[in-house]
């Protein structure tokens, strides 16, 4: 494009001469003789001062106003330059106004051929400007396209993050919800641990009181026993005593025996004290257990609180951050598919300008082929020609063996088939190697004789073969079968096995249905 300014500013340039030379053409001698080069210079003064202009219409305009005014000043200078040219052929050919005049002849043919030049090239300008900008609107008509799919896939993305939203929020309110019912739980369970704490202080000070009796008691126990050893030991003294002074105790012996026996009854109290005071000791060791127990699960369970609100809290958290972390990554996503779009954007322009190289590329490649495509039709004529034969052939061959197979071994000659291999024979060409084949079969299933055969040239004259076995044709024929197969499976003569005609004839049936659809399957 700026080539193009730069040459409309040229054109202006050269045509402003052009039209200020041929106007001073019709000036008097006099004003002729002034210095061109200052009419050039006021002439191309606005020219210069106006600033290039990139657009093809500019350029139209301001080479149609030149050219009407160049055709204007042509118009009424020609005639004063052939009046002054006739008038000044009487003059001396060697005065300077005769070689000014031809000098401004020349400028004015070289002017002409300046403007014809520079419309040639304006004329290209444009035609390369309209395709450049018919290349540019089909490239903004794909950009355009392409932003409006990116809008739509951020409309749905932002339709998901607010779907997204509303979910988070839900799921906010009912963990909100759980959150309360676990902190409602938890200040039940501190209120159970409050009052099991009281009740708990409330049995420790019972078992204190406990304790306190159960050592006075200890005591009272203590003190009996010294008791009870020390009148054990006065009953002794005394007994010594009272043995020694015999007869002197003989008449207090029932005051010493009704002294033992109150001893006797305040042992056995003791005795029955103490084992009351053993069994309160029990009941109250039991209870001690039961408490410990009781307080033992109450401790567990507080722990177990303890521990399920600790979870809730951690779940609380983690679920916290895993959702910031999948807001985070949402957003990260729909940044790197935005990115991803950009770049896809760019990719397919330089793929459109891929597109259009390997466009011009192709048509050159469709010039150089076109030469090849009389031919290609020729040859897909021909492949098309034999396809048919081979499917009318697969045809004949499946039918024949579909009789076959129904009828019995020996002696079932279908006419259909020996009247189609017969028009086939007697198309071909008598060099074509099917012909013999085509011949040997026919033979084969009307069951000629030897004769016979000598007749139709299978056989040599004065050869005799066995009956119900076929021959092969000697190498000295130079007869080449189509199917290699035909010698060695169909007509072997080595073979021993006593098959019988229609048996050998649908094998090779089979094996020609076999090898013309494998011939049918390839597509060129």
């Amino acid at each position: 494009m700026p080539e193009a300014a730069v040459k409309s500013k040229k054109n202006k340039k050269n045509k402003g001469t052009a039209k200020h030379k041929e106007a001073h053409v019709t000036v008097e001698d006099g004003e002729v003789e002034r210095p061109s080069g200052e009419q050039i210079d006021n002439t191309q003064g606005p020219n210069d001062s106006q600033p290039p202009t990139t657009a093809p219409a500019t350029l139209v305009e301001a080479s149609g106003t030149n050219e009407i005014e160049y055709n204007q000043s042509k118009g009424s200078a020609d005639p004063e330059i052939h009046d002054d040219a006739s008038g000044k052929e009487c003059e001396d050919p060697g005065s300077p106004s005769s070689d000014r005049f031809d000098a401004l002849v020349r400028d004015r043919d070289s002017l002409r051929a300046e403007v014809t030049d520079m419309r040639k090239s304006l004329e290209e300008i444009q035609l390369k400007h309209s395709a450049d900008m018919e290349a540019l609107q089909q490239k903004l008509d794909d950009a355009e396209t392409k932003k409006e799919h990116a809008e739509t896939q951020f409309q749905k993305l932002l339709e998901r993050v607010n779907t997204i939203k509303a979910q988070l929020g839900e799921r906010l309110k009912e963990d909100a919800e759980e959150l309360a019912q676990a902190n409602s739980k938890i200040e039940e369970l501190e209120e159970q641990n409050s009052s099991l704490r009281d009740t708990l202080d409330a049995k420790n000070s019972e078992l204190a009181n406990l304790t306190q009796d159960n050592e006075q008691k200890s005591n009272e126990i203590a003190t009996l026993r010294s008791r009870s050893n020390l009148s054990q030991q006065n009953w002794l003294k005394e007994k010594e005593e009272l043995l020694e002074q015999e007869s002197y105790l003989q008449s207090e012996f029932e005051q010493a025996k009704e002294a033992m026996h109150n001893w006797e009854i305040l042992a056995m109290e003791e005795r029955s004290i103490r084992e009351s005071l053993g069994e309160k000791v029990i009941d109250l060791e039991e209870q001690l257990v039961a408490l410990k127990d009781s307080y033992e699960k109450v401790a567990s369970e507080r722990d177990s609180q303890i521990a399920t609100v600790d979870g809730l809290q951690r779940a609380l958290q983690e679920i916290q951050s895993a959702r910031k972390q999948e807001l985070r990554d949402l957003v990260e996503s729909s940044n790197t598919q935005l990115e991803e779009l950009r770049q896809a954007l760019q990719g397919a322009e330089a793929k459109a300008s891929e597109a259009e190289k390997a466009l011009q590329v192709a048509q050159k490649e469709l010039e150089r082929v076109k030469p090849f495509e009389k031919e290609v039709k020729e040859k897909n004529l021909l492949i098309g020609k034999l396809r048919h034969e081979a499917v009318t052939l697969n045809d004949h061959l499946t039918k024949a063996l579909r009789f076959l197979k129904k009828g019995r071994a020996e002696d079932n000659v279908d006419r259909h088939i020996v009247t189609n291999h017969l028009l086939h024979f007697l198309a071909l060409d008598r060099s074509d190697p099917k012909k013999f084949q085509i011949l040997q079969l026919i033979a084969a299933l009307l069951g000629w004789t030897d004769e016979q055969r000598e007749q139709a040239g299978l056989a040599r004259p004065g050869t005799s073969s066995t009956a119900g076995k076929l021959k092969i044709p000697s190498i000295s024929m130079h007869r080449t079968p189509s199917t290699p197969t035909l010698g060695t499976d169909f007509l072997d003569q080595g073979n021993p096995s006593k098959e019988s005609l229609a048996e050998l004839w649908s094998n090779f049936l089979e094996q020609e249905s076999q090898a013309s659809g494998n011939q049918e399957s390839p597509r060129p």
